[in-house]
C-alpha cells in the first residue's frame, strides 16, 4: 500500500480560506489523517481552522473534497484531534486525524467476488476462539496448526449474507531470523449477493451487536473489506472511544432450553426479528454493555431503561355508561355548581368539568412494564424481587434518594434485574418459547 494519497481539498467555511489546498492522506490500521499543505509564510489557517465553529465534528461538515487519487468517503467520520503547523524537508503542514475512512480500488484480478472480512477488536478474539480447538496438532509438533470445533465450520444467515467466525494468522516473518511469532486476529468472514456496502456495513454491525449481547462484552469492528466484480472497498475506523471496559464473558445462553450455545443460537431467525425493531435492540444492548461498565445507581437505570425500551403500547378503553348518562352527569353538575360562592365563575367550573368527563369516561390503565413483562413470560419474583420493588428502587434513584438504597440491596436488584432484561431481549429476538423455568402468574 502507498505511504500516503494525494487529496486536494477547501474549507467549507470560507472564512478560515477559500482557497483550494494539496494535502497527503496516511491511512493504517491505526490512526488515519490528512497533511494539509501551506507553504506560505505566516500562514495561520491551522489556528483559524482550530478556533472555527465544529473544528472538531464531522469531516464532510468541514471540508469538500475537490479531487483525489483514489475513490474514498468518510461518512460520519469525525475529526478527533488536530496538530498545528509542522515542517518537514519539503512542506509546512497542519494536521487532522480522522475516525472513519473507506478507500476504494478496482478489482483487477476479480479475486474472492462477492466475499469479504470483518477484522474484530481483542474482545472478538476471545469469542472467535471459542470455534476452535484447543489442541489440534498432537502428531507433528514441527507443524502449526489449529482447527475448528465439531459442527463449527458452517456458514450462518443473516437475511442475504452469509457468516461465520474466522481466525487470521499473521506473522513477523523477515528473511534470515531464526524465530518468527504468530498472531492471532478474529474476524467474521461472510459472502453475499447484489447488495451494497453501506447494507453490508449496517448487517455487520448488527451482528457484532447481537454477538456482544451473547458474551456480554463489546465486539467491534475495526476494519471491513468488501468485494465485488469491480471492486474492493476498505473501510477503517480508528475512533479513539473504541474502547472495551469489561473483558469477562457473561453469557445469555443459560436462560435457554433448546439453544444453549453460539452455534445452535446464530441458526435461529434472531436476525429477521432484530431488524423488526432494529433501533430498540441497538440501544437496549448498548444499554445492556454498558451497565456493565459503570457505577451501581448508573448499572440499575440502564438496565431498567432496557424495559422502557420494549414497553407494549396500550389502547386505551372507556367504559360503556347506559344511555341517561348525559342526563345524569348534568344533574350532577348542577348540582356541584350550587355550591359556587361566584356564579360568575360558573363557566369556568364547566370547562372543568367537561375535561374530568373525558378522564371518567376511560378505564384505569393497567401497568404497561408489568404487562410488557407478562406478555414475553417474564415473573420478576422468580428471580427475586417484585416488578413493585425494582420500581420503587428507579424512582427512588431517579428522584436522588440515593442514600435511602444499601449498597448490598442494589447489588441484589441490579444482579435480578439483568436477568429480567435478558430474558426480555431474547423473547423480543423470537426465543420466548425458549426461556428456560419461564413462569407466567402475576408480576
Amino acid at each position: 500500500m502507498k505511504e500516503y494519497y494525494c487529496i486536494n481539498l477547501r474549507f467549507k467555511n470560507p472564512k478560515i480560506s477559500t482557497e483550494n489546498f494539496h494535502s497527503h492522506l496516511y491511512i493504517s490500521d491505526k490512526e488515519m489523517y490528512f497533511q494539509i499543505i501551506d507553504n506560505r509564510p505566516n500562514s495561520k489557517i491551522d489556528k483559524h481552522f482550530m478556533m472555527s465553529k465544529g473544528a472538531l465534528g464531522l469531516f464532510e461538515d468541514n471540508f469538500e473534497i475537490i479531487e483525489t487519487e483514489i475513490g474514498l468517503f468518510l461518512e460520519e467520520s469525525k475529526i478527533y484531534k488536530t496538530i498545528s503547523f509542522q515542517t518537514d524537508t519539503q512542506n509546512t503542514y497542519f494536521t487532522i486525524y480522522v475516525s472513519k475512512i473507506a478507500i476504494i480500488f478496482p478489482n483487477k484480478y476479480k479475486e474472492f467476488v462477492n466475499e469479504g472480512k470483518a477484522f474484530l477488536n481483542k474482545n472478538g478474539l476471545k469469542v472467535v476462539n471459542t470455534f476452535y480447538s484447543f489442541f489440534t496438532n498432537l502428531k507433528d509438533k514441527n507443524t502449526f496448526s489449529i482447527s475448528r470445533m465439531d459442527g463449527m465450520s458452517e456458514y450462518y444467515n443473516a437475511g442475504s449474507l452469509t457468516f461465520r467466525p474466522e481466525l487470521e494468522f499473521t506473522n513477523n516473518e523477515t528473511r534470515g531470523s531464526e524465530k518468527f511469532t504468530i498472531k492471532k486476529v478474529p474476524s467474521i468472514n461472510y459472502k453475499f449477493n447484489n447488495i451494497d456496502f453501506k447494507t453490508i456495513k449496517r448487517i455487520i454491525q448488527i451482528i457484532c451487536n447481537f454477538i456482544s449481547f451473547c458474551f456480554g462484552v463489546r465486539i467491534i469492528c475495526k476494519k471491513l473489506i468488501y468485494r465485488t466484480g469491480e471492486d474492493v472497498v476498505i473501510f477503517r475506523d480508528t475512533s479513539p472511544n473504541n474502547k472495551t471496559f469489561v473483558s469477562d464473558f457473561s453469557v445469555i445462553f443459560h436462560h435457554l432450553e433448546k439453544n444453549y450455545n453460539i452455534q445452535k443460537i446464530l441458526k435461529t431467525n434472531w436476525f429477521s426479528n432484530y431488524l423488526k425493531n432494529e433501533q430498540k435492540f441497538n440501544k437496549a444492548i448498548d444499554n445492556y454493555l454498558h451497565s456493565r461498565e459503570v457505577d451501581l445507581n448508573a448499572s440499575f437505570l440502564l438496565l431498567f431503561n432496557i424495559i422502557e425500551i420494549f414497553n407494549v403500547k396500550q389502547e386505551i378503553e372507556k367504559f360503556n355508561f347506559k344511555k341517561s348518562k348525559e342526563e345524569i352527569f348534568n344533574k350532577a353538575f348542577e348540582l356541584i355548581s350550587q355550591t359556587l360562592e361566584n356564579e360568575e365563575e360558573n363557566e369556568l367550573l364547566k370547562d372543568k368539568w367537561n375535561g374530568l368527563i373525558n378522564k371518567i369516561e376511560i378505564k384505569p390503565l393497567k401497568s404497561p412494564l408489568k404487562k410488557t413483562l407478562r406478555l414475553n413470560n417474564i415473573n420478576p419474583s422468580d428471580f427475586g424481587y417484585s416488578f413493585s420493588r425494582l420500581k420503587k428502587t428507579r424512582d427512588k434513584l431517579t428522584h436522588g434518594s440515593v442514600n435511602s438504597i444499601k449498597e448490598e440491596d442494589l447489588k441484589s436488584q441490579i444482579y435480578c434485574l439483568r436477568k429480567i432484561v435478558i430474558r426480555l431481549i431474547l423473547s423480543n429476538l423470537g426465543l420466548k418459547n425458549d426461556l428456560k423455568n419461564s413462569t407466567q402468574h402475576g408480576v
